[in-house]
């Protein structure tokens, strides 16, 4: 407490300090007075007096400086002059400031920016109660190499029913929907989940209520909640939406709550966010009563565990669970199928496919900051050289190694934290344009925030990056000696040193073998972005271009027009004639909204068997299923290799036909022709296979084909519809005129996703162009600081050596051997660096695997060229120093 009240009193010292040297000053005057007097009535005269006075009372300026210390906080005081002696250096040299404070902002702002990426994606937790516990449930046929194959309500209702394991679980059914009841029909995002599903996540509504677990009941529930979006935009903010009638899919449904801005549904979507929440027991129309456990309807689950419980003991229990279901039910969990349960955390589902982009730019834009701490710390030492005679003195007066290493180190952070707070501004006013440039499709996006957390750490990251590169400079600049450093400035004054020659050599070389990383990644993800566009996508995207039609699916049976194959199939035998009917289209066909190439939606895996296939070699196969029209392959421009492809003919009284890819022919069909093969379906029809078509890289140029079968559309159609339309106008016209064209034939089916088959492809390649183009210009960062490096090494080394190279020249030697001697040091230390920088980026680039699509992570000619590029560009910065040095007048060098 004693120690507390005297460090109060002391800081409280700081701030009134005239007042106290005033104070200080009249005590003093009262001692010497004092003394006089007494001096005076022994018998001196005055002067004499006031003379002895001041002797025995002592060194007044020493006392003053006691007194100072004894009353404040040294430590506090010795850094407040040591940022004024930093301030005071900074306005002395504005140029070098400047230059510092820019090159430092460009380093801390780019990790600033990309760590508030990787912390809000893969580091914070997601905004839900205790988040470690939720979990993703998903099914896997491990058997034909099937994953998240979906549940079956009955596998469903089991693991709702393991209460000593989960303690909610919700179904998880993202849909599209048409809504009507807004301002206008429009397609949206639905959800369909279990009435526990926000009990689970612990989320409430920030308008109206939720629904709860309590409310089960085997249909859907008329309740529904809707988003924060969807509230704005069809319903005005309108705090009286809640109690308001709206019709999904022709069912109608009362509004109860709306959502907060910032609430995600923590899973993939079908696209983009979810804007309605509705509740359902899964065992009611529309879906199948009773429940089929042999029928997956259910993509997916989410699950809270148990308070005590991790996955992997958990997922080891479910394992026992598989197995007594499999007892059980033999006929639908044969052995081959090798059915299983896994568990992923609910972050890792959601973010997995972000993650090794996220991370490798992490890695590479530190690496930027490290290089350019080597190259502020190469600077800071060059100016350290003119500054040898100022610490010579210091040392000479007295000052210690430590008290010349904390200023200068003082002066360093300084500087970051100007560099620091430079990029804060840039970021904050750039924000908004920042998160616009990221790819489309990043989980987590809409949380980025540049907050005060982002300042803390921008202010924290400046620090530690001003102790970074200051300590070398300044461990270089103390350990001078005072007598020799006076000397030799007495007679050039030049203070660089042998050591501090080699220090900046050495960090010089740093930057080369940290370039040469950045230069290698960089290179990789060029190669790999070239192979990607080299690959054929299996059609002709010039001209092309594709919408969407929701068919609504309501939940009573008697109310669907299109529950039927007949129903649907005559919508699309109506539609078809429309649209090749309109401007400037010349080819039209209709698809599955699977179907639609680049989308990023897969059609989920279907089962088949072989006809002619021996019994007991009878496995499943797993592959994709779509159904298209006739013209379908036409319109896109896919290569027919062999039969046919589909007619009018192949209608929904015929003979089930179906067309598949060269996937599914290199992987079930190598040893025989496959048109004419007999497969059957999981539903037990039996297709013949009419026609072979090229593969068509649906999922991305960088992803390998997948097997795939295409039915008819008059046969399989579905209530998500595609249209494809070959066009010699503007996408704009097509989606004015699309409209229309539907909702003559039905205004209650919305059109939504009108695009070009170019944005979709472009969009596909979003994220790879983001890394490429982030890492191509860390790598040019890279570049330019490395070679500004190589050019100041070489141009203070002939700086230094032009009284050599001037007496060398008078002395008859030729100017090739000057350049080559003035060469020799820049070259020698690019050497060094390619040396350390390849052999870093030989273990380094592994990391980037993931990322790499037809390249290996030590491709030979990356490892190649980038080295002889460096070294070109390392031999032009010293071109320019060097030959000056062929150049030096003679006596001008010895003057």
């Amino acid at each position: 407490m004693r120690r507390l009240r005297i460090m109060i009193t002391r800081l409280a010292g700081m701030f009134r300090r005239n007042r106290t040297d005033d104070d200080l000053d009249l005590e003093i005057d009262e001692h010497l007075r004092a003394l006089t007097d007494r001096f005076v009535r022994q018998g001196l005269a005055p002067d004499e007096a006031a003379r002895a006075a001041r002797r025995q009372f002592g060194g007044v300026t020493q006392l003053r400086e006691a007194h100072r210390e004894a009353r404040g906080l040294p430590l506090v005081e010795t850094l407040r002059r040591d940022v004024v002696l930093g301030l005071r250096m900074l306005r002395q040299h504005p140029a070098f400031s400047v230059a510092v404070i820019a090159i430092l902002a460009l380093g801390i702002g780019a990790n600033v920016a990309i760590f508030t990426v990787v912390n809000t994606v893969l580091l914070q937790p997601l905004p839900f109660h205790e988040p470690d516990r939720l979990v993703r449930i998903f099914d896997d046929l491990d058997g034909p190499g099937a994953r998240d194959v979906g549940l079956s309500v009955p596998e469903f209702e089991d693991l709702r029913a393991r209460t000593d394991l989960f303690q909610d679980v919700s179904a998880i059914l993202p849909a599209d929907v048409a809504l009507a009841g807004g301002d206008h029909v429009e397609r949206i995002e639905l959800l369909g989940t279990s009435p526990a599903y926000f009990d689970l996540l612990g989320a409430t509504a920030a308008l109206g209520r939720t629904y709860h677990r309590a409310e089960w009941q085997p249909g859907f529930l008329d309740e529904v909640v809707i988003s924060d979006g969807l509230w704005k935009r069809q319903f005005g903010a309108d705090p009286h939406a809640i109690g308001r009638q709206v019709r999904l899919d022709e069912d109608s449904y009362t509004i109860v709550g709306v959502m907060p801005p910032g609430f995600r549904h923590p899973g993939p979507t079908v696209s983009g966010d979810v804007d309605v929440w509705a509740a359902t027991g899964f065992l009611a129309p529309p879906f199948p009563t009773p429940a089929v456990r042999a029928q997956r309807l259910v993509p997916g689950a989410i699950a809270r565990l148990q308070p005590g419980l991790t996955i992997d003991q958990t997922e080891r229990r479910l394992g026992a669970l598989a197995a007594q279901l499999a007892q059980a039910y033999p006929t639908v969990y044969p052995a081959r199928l090798r059915w299983a349960l896994r568990l992923e955390p609910a972050q890792a589902s959601l973010t997995g496919d972000v993650r090794p982009t996220l991370l490798v730019l992490l890695a590479a834009v530190s690496v930027v900051l490290l290089m350019v701490c080597v190259n502020v710390a190469s600077l800071l030492v060059a100016r350290s050289s003119a500054r040898g005679r100022e610490f010579a003195i210091r040392q000479a007066l007295g000052a210690s190694r430590a008290r010349l290493v904390r200023q200068l180190l003082t002066e360093s952070v300084l500087v970051a934290l100007l560099g620091g707070v430079a990029a804060i501004v840039v970021l904050w006013l750039m924000q908004a344009a920042l998160v616009a440039r990221m790819p489309p499709g990043m989980p987590r996006l809409a949380e980025v925030r540049f907050d005060w957390r982002m300042m803390a750490a921008a202010l924290g990251l400046s620090a530690a990056t001003g102790v970074l590169f200051g300590l070398t400079p300044a461990l270089q600049a103390s350990a001078g000696d005072p007598n020799r450093d006076l000397n030799e400035g007495g007679r050039n004054g030049g203070m660089q040193s042998v050591r501090q020659s080699r220090a900046r050599a050495g960090l010089v070389a740093a930057e080369v073998a940290l370039s040469v990383l950045l230069l290698i990644g960089a290179g990789l993800l060029i190669r790999s972005f070239a192979a990607t566009l080299r690959q054929p996508p299996g059609l002709n995207p010039d001209g092309l271009a594709v919408g969407q039609i929701w068919i609504p699916i309501p939940n009573n049976p008697k109310a669907n027009r299109y529950l039927t194959v007949p129903q649907r199939a005559a919508f699309v035998r109506k539609l078809l004639p429309e649209l090749a009917g309109l401007p400037g289209v010349e080819q039209a066909a209709l698809g599955n909204n699977t179907d639609v190439p680049f989308l990023g939606g897969v059609a989920g895996s279907r089962f088949f068997a072989f006809r002619d296939e021996p019994s007991e070699h009878r496995d499943r196969h797993a592959v994709e299923f779509g159904a298209v029209s006739p013209a379908y392959f036409s319109v896109l421009g896919t290569r027919i290799e062999d039969g046919r492809v589909f007619t009018d003919l192949d209608a929904e009284t015929s003979q089930p036909v179906v067309v598949v890819n060269e996937a599914f022919v290199r992987r079930f069909s190598q040893t025989q022709r496959a048109v004419g093969r007999r497969l059957v379906d999981g539903a037990g029809r039996e297709l013949e296979i009419v026609g072979v078509v090229g593969d068509i890289r649906g999922r991305g140029l960088d992803a390998t084909p997948q097997p795939r079968v295409y039915a008819s559309i008059f046969q399989s159609p579905s209530a998500a519809l595609a249209v494809f339309v070959r066009t010699r106008s503007d996408v704009s016209t097509i989606e004015a005129a699309l409209n229309p064209i539907v909702h003559r034939i039905d205004p209650e089916l919305p059109v939504f996703g009108v695009r070009t088959m170019d944005d979709l492809m472009a969009e596909s390649m979003a994220r790879r162009r983001f890394s490429l183009q982030l890492m191509s210009l860390f790598a040019v960062v890279a570049l330019l600081l490395s070679a500004a490096g190589v050019y100041g090494v070489v141009a203070f080394a002939v700086g230094q050596r032009r009284q050599e190279f001037g007496i060398r020249l008078a002395l008859g030697a030729r100017p090739f051997d000057i350049l080559r001697i003035a060469f020799r040091p820049g070259l020698a230390l690019t050497a060094a660096g390619l040396v350390v920088g390849l052999g870093m980026a030989a273990l380094m680039t592994q990391l980037m695997s993931s990322l790499l699509f037809g390249v290996s992570a030590h491709d030979p000619l990356t490892f190649v060229a980038v080295p002889v590029a460096l070294g070109l560009i390392a031999l032009v910065a010293c071109l320019v120093p060097a030959s000056r040095a062929t150049k030096t007048p003679l006596m001008r060098a010895l003057r």
